[in-house]
């Protein structure tokens, strides 16, 4: 019996997956979830059309969807007559036809066949980098969809599958400056882990601070107020910080505490003491058994302007917890714990309208921005309406909608339905 017992965990050990294997399986399930985005969509169209503005191959298909989308524009926020339905219902259900046929032609065509969304917004201007290319374009705008997904306190914005969809796009050339390559593997794992791909993130985080930690000081950009010593060291801290963050997600909490700590001696060589330093110092203190230093960490933290009243007494209920003698931390111990942390760092650095306004200036700001806006504005109008509004609105449109093919027309009204479904009241 005891052989047999032996011989099973030998096999049973052998069926389990490496952190390898799960990473695979992972960015395999990435993969298909791009595939099968439906925000994507109408994204990928209006960078398209944007960047094939003017240009004689620009696939037809595609601007009537961007078109369909426009017509949206003149809909009133909330109809108040049955005509004022019926041509909501019309519109909308043109505007699926216009998806569906949008969503088959971009399956075979491609934004980077046309000039770069800088050459259209900024023509006159310098490109930021000598070998900007779509790449870079892709790595750039993941960065600025990537806080939009984190600061996003609502989830109206599917900003998820766009900053996956951008991260795919932004191949690395030898070309590009070694810093930048290594933070497109950090946006990776920071998208990734807070997507809950934990082992996917493992695998980019890792490779950001091997990456970080074997590049010279001179190889980093001088950045405001700042050598390119502490621009490696801030890098180096925000890496550490990441990876803990993620570690936790994996239930590896020694790991973690040991990057935070690595963190924490960063932002110390460089003077740093904010809502971040309060919270990691406060969760090793935790761990090392120093309590009363711990609850003197989370007394600063829930003094600080930038967290909201509910959240302040959560900290300070903590902070009073330690006291006596506690021995964890479990605010922090969630994932709504560093979205805390996260989006009071974003109020300190002035809002996100205001980073936003300072990366790209207030005009590309708004060009950014009011488009995701719209997007979601068309997405609640649509998942409002009900079959039978649409049964009553649609009139010639329904024929038109046949003629598309049974296909389309049956994924369109599975998708009413399903959305139909969510928002109706019990």
């Amino acid at each position: 019996m005891a052989a047999l017992l032996l011989v099973g965990l030998t096999a049973c050990g052998g069926c389990q997956k490496t952190d390898a294997e799960r990473a695979a399986k992972e960015r395999a399930e990435i993969d298909q979830r791009l595939r099968d985005s439906v925000a994507l969509v109408p994204y990928r169209a209006l960078k398209l059309t944007v960047r094939a503005d003017g240009d004689p191959r620009a696939p037809e298909e595609v601007a009537l969807l961007w078109k369909a989308l426009a017509e949206t524009r003149a809909l009133p926020d909330k109809p108040l007559t049955d005509e004022a339905t019926r041509a909501a219902a019309r519109t909308y259900l043109d505007l699926g036809i216009a998806f569906y046929k949008a969503r088959k032609t971009l399956q075979t065509r491609d934004e980077d066949e046309f000039p770069l969304l800088w050459s259209r917004w900024a023509s006159a201007s310098t490109p930021p980098l000598p070998s900007y290319d779509a790449g870079q374009e892709h790595a750039f705008l993941a960065a600025i969809l990537l806080a939009l997904d984190a600061a996003e306190k609502s989830d109206r914005i599917p900003a998820t599958e766009l900053v996956f969809y951008e991260l795919s796009r932004a191949t690395p050339t030898p070309a590009w400056p070694a810093p930048l390559r290594a933070a497109v593997q950090a946006s990776r794992g920071v998208s990734f882990c807070q997507a809950g791909y934990h082992y996917a993130a493992e695998e980019e985080l890792t490779a950001f601070l091997t990456e970080a930690e074997r590049l010279p000081p001179e190889d980093f950009p001088t950045l405001k107020q700042s050598t390119p010593a502490q621009s490696r060291e801030a890098a180096l801290a925000a890496g550490h910080f990441l990876r803990a963050w993620n570690r936790m997600g994996l239930k590896r909490e020694r790991a973690a505490e040991d990057d935070i700590e690595q963190g924490l001696r960063s932002l110390q060589t460089l003077g740093v003491e904010n809502e971040l330093t309060w919270w990691g110092w406060a969760f090793i203190h935790t761990r090392r058994g120093r309590y009363e230093e711990a609850a003197a960490s989370l007394d600063k933290l829930a003094a600080s302007p930038y967290l909201e009243e509910t959240e302040r007494r959560e900290v300070h209920d903590s902070a009073e917890a330690l006291r006596k003698h506690g021995d964890s931390l479990p605010l922090f111990q969630q994932t709504r714990a560093t979205l805390l942390l996260g989006r009071t760092l974003l109020a300190r650095a002035g809002g996100l309208e205001h980073v936003l306004t300072v990366l790209l200036g207030p005009e590309r700001a708004k060009q950014l921005y009011a488009p995701l806006v719209w997007m979601d504005r068309v997405r609640q109008h649509t998942a409002k309406l009900s079959p039978e509004q649409v049964a009553q609105g649609a009139g010639e449109t329904l024929d038109r909608a046949r003629e598309v093919g049974n296909r389309g027309w049956k994924a369109l009204q599975e998708r009413l339905d399903k959305t139909t479904a969510q928002d109706s009241p019990p």
